[in-house]
């Protein structure tokens, strides 16, 4: 512009007008802050005849990454257990297998549970699981949506080889505002607002907003004056988000958790002995993001994420159980974008993992070990398109891995992914490819359905896992309603762990197998967006395998055993509806079938022979049994298959909102079998199955003002 004066005038809708007066000296360029006030405006009714999604703009801008989003309107109106669950959600994508309706933790295309990377705005999380693994730890009331990668991610993200579930909290609009409610499982508040103009001026910023929420379960509590009832889970989470007055970005995310079982106040005759177990969390993030002219961004982060448990046995001193894992990382991300078609971002970063697990009693070590590692990590990506005709994107990570046992290593992970649109850009073929890395592991038996997690990481004990992975899939809309998404791939897995169950005790570095993994299957995903029946239908189908050296074999070298993991489930298939009910009310249906998961089937049982070398004679125990298994994870439970539903209303008052909800789970009584018995004692010899949910009614209400 020329050198002059110039005045400037600011309108926008729902705020009052602003001018500015300004001068310019000659060729220069001015930055200034302009604050607008809100102001309420009437208008009539409107139609809205369309609405170009966040998934729409995904499936038109983003490459062969399968990337699913649940909003907090879906995630509430999927029935479940107590109350909406973020990773319970989860389980309604395809690829996405569960094993158990006690456990929230999930497997995405025949990867371990502990391949996923779990984020809480970006934060990694290890176990975010209440209650051995029954539910999460994210309270819904703070989320603005979760987003699940569950194939061809790009080389942004490293550090695990399955899937990237991304939960990004919702710091509010800055207005005061409290969110509360209570179900079967626990109560909570989440509580919201901003800062005042003397605040703002106080700290530098431009503006503030910030939300948080408590959540305990009360049970305890209720029947403390009947009843030492043994066990409570406390969940703190905020984030505050703030602007500076040069349009940088600042949040802060902090989580606390925590699990406590406490048998040491309980006076029952047939239970004598005293327990304290507690286990949780403790997250801390910062983030500061800078954007950039001509689009783009600067980003740096510092977060903090810490896991661990200790049992502590008051009668046994000298018997302790503890397990810890931590996290330090500082990483750094540049988006640029050099040509109006071509995105380039590239990043580095640093962190410090370190584990402590022990194991002890009467003055011996089990297992457990201390370890330590430094992990740097740098890629570049980048991605082209042509709108509604192609785009491509390329990239690779280059990850260092300094462990304080074992020797150093390096892994390149290349990554690619192309998309090809036909049918006026409503339909698209992708592929993608790419190698994956993970240098730790959890121990945590997934065979039990509740367990808790104890992790390592790579070193001169357990290796690390590279997964090489392929995936070839053709989605589109059909109109406006209607999206459809059909995948096939495969995946390998190499440095997959296992606790070797015949380790020497003498023999510090064999207690941890190593093996390898294959899995292919592929996904159908059907949805629809808009009317008055909204929802979704995913069939998955699974072949999953693992393979290990067999430690029981007298042979040497002793053979490989391959066999199918517990979520190798073959079909899985979801059905999730909204739907509107008479009298204001909103109903949500979910029916889930699977076929049936493996286990290891007894074959035959034998008494016990008691040799008496002193007299050449022996005996048969008659009191015991020696069982003889079958092929390991050789047969399978019957099929899986539960219907849910849920009813909600919202009552709209003065002073905000008031929801009543109603869920019943497992509605036509479906026993489904958790784990079979079998008693040798009776003949013939007899099975009998421990069930999951029966039929079961959650209610509860929230509130909001």
């Amino acid at each position: 512009m020329l050198a002059g004066s110039y005045r400037l005038n600011f309108r926008a809708l729902g705020y009052t007008e602003l001018t500015e007066d300004i001068s310019l000296a000659g060729d220069e360029t001015v930055e200034f802050y302009v604050r607008v006030q809100r102001q309420a405006i009437q208008l009539e009714g409107l139609a809205v005849e369309a609405e170009r999604s966040r998934e729409r703009i995904r499936f038109e801008e983003a490459g062969g990454a399968t990337i699913r989003e649940i909003g907090l309107s879906d995630l509430k109106q999927i029935p479940g257990v107590g109350e909406a669950d973020p990773i319970r959600a989860v389980e309604v994508l395809p690829g996405v297998v569960s094993t158990s309706d006690f456990s929230a933790a999930f497997h995405v295309r025949g990867g371990s549970q502990d391949q996923n990377l779990i984020l809480l705005d970006g934060v990694p999380i290890f176990s975010p699981f209440h209650l051995g693994g029954f539910f999460s730890v994210f309270n819904a009331d703070m989320l603005d949506r979760a987003e699940l990668q569950s194939g061809g991610f790009s080389a942004e993200h490293g550090g695990r080889v399955s899937s990237v579930l991304q939960i990004e909290s919702d710091p509010g609009d800055g207005e005061f505002g409290v969110d509360a409610g209570i179900s079967l499982l626990a109560s909570r508040v989440a509580v919201g607002g901003g800062a005042s103009e003397k605040a703002l001026n106080s700290i530098g910023l431009a503006d503030l907003k910030w939300r948080a929420s408590v959540r305990r379960s009360y049970f305890d509590v209720l029947l403390k004056p009947v009843f030492e009832f043994p066990y409570h889970l406390t969940d703190f989470q905020t984030v505050v988000e703030g602007w500076t007055h040069s349009g940088d970005r600042l949040v802060l995310t902090a989580y606390t958790g925590d699990d406590v079982v406490d048998l040491t106040r309980l006076e029952l005759e047939d239970f004598p002995l005293r327990i304290n177990w507690d286990w949780g969390n403790d997250i801390v993030g910062l983030r500061w993001t800078r954007a950039r002219r001509g689009g783009g961004s600067l980003d740096v982060r510092a977060n903090l994420s810490r896991y661990g448990s200790e049992l502590v046995l008051p009668d046994f001193a000298d018997t302790n159980f503890r397990s810890e894992i931590n996290q330090r990382q500082l990483r750094v991300d540049l988006d640029t974008r050099p040509l109006p078609n071509v995105q380039a971002k590239v990043g580095a970063s640093v962190e410090r993992m370190g584990y402590d697990n022990l194991l002890e009693t009467g003055g011996s070590q089990f297992g457990g070990g201390i370890g330590s590692g430094l992990l740097t990590g740098s890629y570049l990506q980048a991605s082209w398109s042509r709108p509604r005709e192609w785009v491509l994107e390329v990239g690779s990570r280059l990850d260092l891995w300094h462990p304080n046992q074992g020797d150093q290593i390096m892994e390149i992970a290349p990554r690619v992914a192309l998309k090809r649109f036909f049918n006026d850009g409503n339909v698209a073929l992708k592929l993608a490819a790419g190698r994956y890395t993970q240098f730790l592991h959890s121990l945590r038996d997934e065979d039990l359905p509740i367990g808790l997690d104890v992790w390592v990481v790579a070193g001169d004990r357990a290796p690390p896992v590279v997964s090489d992975q392929l995936q070839l899939g053709i989605e589109g809309y059909a109109g406006q309603d209607w999206f459809w998404a059909l995948e096939g791939y495969t995946r390998t897995f190499n440095g997959v762990v296992a606790v070797n169950g015949a380790d020497d005790p003498n023999d510090e570095l064999d207690d941890i197998l190593s093996g390898k993994g294959l899995s292919y299957g592929a996904d159908l995903l059907v949805r629809k967006e808009t009317g008055t029946l909204t929802g979704w239908a995913t069939l998955s189908f699974l072949k999953a395998d693992r393979t290990f050296p067999d430690t029981y074999s007298p042979f040497i070298p002793q053979p490989d055993v391959t066999y199918p993991p517990i979520f190798d489930r073959r079909i899985d298939f979801d059905l999730v509806l909204r739907y509107p009910l008479p009298g204001g009310w909103d109903g949500g249906l979910r029916w889930n079938f699977g076929t049936g998961i493996p286990y290891t089937r007894p074959i035959g049982a034998h008494r016990y022979y008691l040799p008496d070398f002193l007299r050449d004679q022996g005996l048969l125990d008659r009191d015991g049994n020696a069982v003889v298994l079958g092929e390991r994870n050789g047969s399978r439970y019957a099929p899986y298959h539960r219907l849910d539903l849920s009813f909600r209303k919202t009552f709209e008052k003065t002073w905000g909102s008031l929801v009543p909800y109603l869920d019943l789970v497992n509605v036509y009584n479906r026993k489904n079998v958790l784990f079979y018995f079998f008693d040798y004692r009776a003949r013939p010899p007899t099975r009998s199955g421990i069930s999951m949910f029966p039929i079961l009614p959650t209610f509860g209400f929230e509130v909001r003002f």
